[in-house]
């Protein structure tokens, strides 16, 4: 009993998580209720409002329910004792675009994060997590390009600071104009091919 207990509110809890994903794609974050989002998972406010204080906690659940590259990334690199960081660089950053594109899942999140969610006062700490989360992905890929140049696989010139922050802006622009057209033009595609041009120009030619 006590294990069908437990297994249903996990369901319920995945409903309702089902239902705000949807609701705050379609209509955006300031204007979903959670009433809206109880009644979209076919429960009472109640259940809603046991698992979860508030819209806050709906988003960064929706945010914890997804494993983005860049969290393997990190795990991956902590485990290396040497690798090749601008293969590294090449690679992450390809894969987040590719996921973005084939995984529903994150598809979702991202078109919330960049185009449903207006940080006013009421969503504000979700802007903070995203801008924190934004500035460590920053700082990991900072430290790439760094070993990257000590390893003189980029141009001596090279700012890593500014490399990254390039790197950011195009990968940005790319995700934010492919969820508003998704048939303009393929992500990974030409994602790929964009981010091979950018970084082509910043490596060293022997």
């Amino acid at each position: 009993m006590v294990r069908r207990t437990k297994e249903d509110a996990m369901e319920t809890r995945a409903k309702l998580l089902d239902a705000a994903e949807l609701l705050f794609g379609k209509n955006g974050v300031a204007h979903t209720s959670m009433a809206q989002v109880a009644e979209q998972a076919g429960v009472t406010r109640g259940a809603i409002y046991h698992h979860f204080r508030h819209k806050q906690d709906l988003i960064e659940s929706l945010m914890d329910r997804v494993r983005l590259p860049i969290d393997e990334m990190r795990e991956h690199i902590a485990e290396l004792k040497d690798y090749d960081a601008l293969k590294e660089i090449r690679k992450r950053t390809i894969e987040f675009l590719t996921r973005i594109q084939s995984n529903e899942r994150v598809q979702a999140l991202a078109s919330i994060l960049l185009h449903k969610c207006e940080y006013v006062d009421e969503v504000n700490p979700i802007k903070l997590r995203h801008v924190s989360g934004r500035n460590e992905c920053i700082e990991d890929f900072e430290t790439l390009f760094e070993k990257a140049l000590q390893d003189q696989q980029l141009k001596p010139e090279t700012d890593p600071r500014m490399a990254v922050i390039g790197l950011f802006g195009m990968v940005d622009g790319l995700i934010y104009n492919w969820l508003l057209d998704s048939n303009y033009f393929d992500l990974s595609e030409y994602g790929s091919k964009a981010i091979e041009t950018y970084l082509d120009g910043l490596s060293q030619r022997d």
